[in-house]
C-alpha cells in the first residue's frame, strides 16, 4: 500500500532523534523537548535524565525554562547568538593580523558584548562590520572633521527616525551602559574616532536596544 506524500507524518520524539549527528542548536531544541515533557508529566525525571546524558546537557542547560511567554517569541523570532558564533575580523581582508593579548581581550570582550545584548548571529556581524569600515574611513580624520562627520550622521539619523530618535538615542544608551557595568569597554570604542556617531552603527544598536529592553521587561513579569 503506497503511502500519500502529503499525509502528515508524526514528529520524532527526542529518544529516537538520538542516534546520528546533531549541530548544536539541534540538540538544545531537543534538550527543551527533554524539559518540557518532564514538566508536563511525559517523561519520568530518570527518562529525561538520560536523553539529557546522552545530548551533553551541562548544568545550565538541565534548568528549567524560566523564560516568558514573550521572551520566548523574542528568542525564536530573533534567536540570541553564543560569543563564539560571531564572525569577527581585524584588518583590512586579506590581510594576517597575528593575535595579541591586547588583541584577544579585544575580541573576547566584543563577542561578550553582542552576546549580552542578545545579538543575533547575522545582525551582530553586520554591526562588526560596519564598525571595521568606519574606523577604516575616519582613522585619518582630524577633530574638526570628525566634528562635521557627526552632525552629517546625526542629520541622516534624524531623516529615519524624526521625532522619535532621542528618545530611542536614550534607549540605546541605556542598554550600552548596562554592557559597560559587565564587561568596560564598550563606551570608550563608541566614543573612538566616530564610530559610535555613524548612522549605521547607531541604527544596529537602536534596533537592538528595542529587542534587549523587551526581553528585560518580560522578565520583571
Amino acid at each position: 500500500m503506497s503511502t500519500d506524500a502529503t499525509t502528515p507524518t508524526t514528529p520524532a520524539s527526542p529518544s529516537s532523534m538520538l542516534t546520528g549527528d546533531l549541530t548544536a542548536a539541534q540538540a538544545e531544541t531537543m534538550m527543551n523537548w527533554t524539559k518540557s515533557d518532564l514538566l508536563s508529566g511525559k517523561l519520568t525525571p530518570e527518562k529525561a535524565n538520560d536523553i539529557l546524558n546522552q545530548l551533553g546537557a551541562t548544568a545550565e542547560q538541565r534548568a528549567p525554562d524560566a523564560r516568558s511567554a514573550e521572551e520566548k517569541q523574542l528568542d525564536k523570532a530573533f534567536p540570541p547568538a553564543q560569543p563564539k558564533d560571531y564572525q569577527i575580523r581585524y584588518g583590512r581582508p586579506g590581510e594576517e593580523v597575528q593575535e595579541t593579548p591586547d588583541l584577544h581581550v579585544l575580541d573576547q570582550s566584543a563577542r561578550t558584548w553582542l552576546s549580552t545584548a542578545g545579538f543575533p548571529r547575522e545582525t551582530g556581524n553586520s554591526l562588526v562590520n560596519a564598525i571595521a569600515k568606519v574606523s577604516q574611513q575616519t582613522k585619518g580624520m582630524s577633530d574638526e572633521q570628525l566634528e562635521v562627520y557627526g552632525h552629517k550622521e546625526y542629520e541622516r539619523l534624524q531623516r529615519v527616525h524624526g521625532e522619535k530618535l532621542e528618545e530611542r538615542l536614550q534607549l540605546a544608551a541605556s542598554m550600552i551602559h548596562a554592557l559597560e557595568q559587565k564587561t568596560p569597554g564598550l563606551k570608550n570604542l563608541l566614543k573612538s574616532k566616530g564610530i559610535g556617531d555613524n548612522a549605521m552603527v547607531a541604527n544596529l544598536l537602536i534596533a537592538q536596544a528595542q529587542k534587549y529592553h523587551a526581553r528585560k521587561q518580560a522578565q520583571r513579569r
